[in-house]
C-alpha cells in the first residue's frame, strides 16, 4: 500500500509538472542599445539559479534569452550594464512587474525602456540606485 501511494504521488507530480510546463511557457527577453552608434554596451545578467555571462550589444546588434518562469511567480533576472565611464544595474525581468512573454527593452543613458507590441516605448525606468542593489557586482 505504501509503495503504491508513493508511485501515485510520483505520477501525479509528473503530470502536474508537465501541465505547468505547458501553461507557463517560455518568456523571451531582448535587450537593445540606444547609446551612440560607436558605443559598445556590455551586459551581464543573472537569476538566482542562472548566470548568463557577459554579452556585447551595439546599436545594430541586440541580445536576448529565453527562460521558463517558475511556478511561484517569483522569477527575477537582474543585469549590470557597462559602457565607457558608466556602470548601472537594473532588474530586466521581475515577474511581479512584467506581464509579458516577449519583453523587449531598449537601453538609454538614463535607463532602460520597455517596448510595447508595436515596438514603441511603453514605459521607461531609472537605473537602480546604489542603495537598492544589495547584490554582489556581476562584472
Amino acid at each position: 500500500m505504501r509503495n503504491s501511494s508513493a508511485k501515485c504521488l510520483f505520477i501525479c507530480s509528473l503530470l502536474v509538472t508537465g501541465c505547468a510546463a505547458d501553461i507557463f511557457g517560455k518568456t523571451y527577453v531582448e535587450i537593445n542599445s540606444n547609446l551612440s552608434a560607436a558605443t559598445t554596451l556590455t551586459v551581464h545578467c543573472k537569476s538566482k539559479n542562472d548566470d548568463l555571462g557577459d554579452h556585447t550589444i551595439t546599436s545594430t546588434r541586440a541580445w536576448g534569452f529565453k527562460f521558463r518562469p517558475n511556478f511561484f511567480k517569483t522569477t527575477l533576472f537582474f543585469c549590470s550594464f557597462a559602457w565607457p565611464n558608466e556602470f548601472h544595474r537594473f532588474d530586466i525581468y521581475d515577474e511581479n512587474r512584467d506581464e509579458c512573454t516577449e519583453c523587449i527593452w531598449t537601453v538609454f543613458p538614463n535607463g532602460p525602456c520597455k517596448l510595447n507590441e508595436t515596438r514603441g516605448i511603453d514605459f521607461c525606468y531609472p537605473w537602480k540606485a546604489s542603495m537598492q542593489l544589495g547584490r554582489k557586482p556581476l562584472m
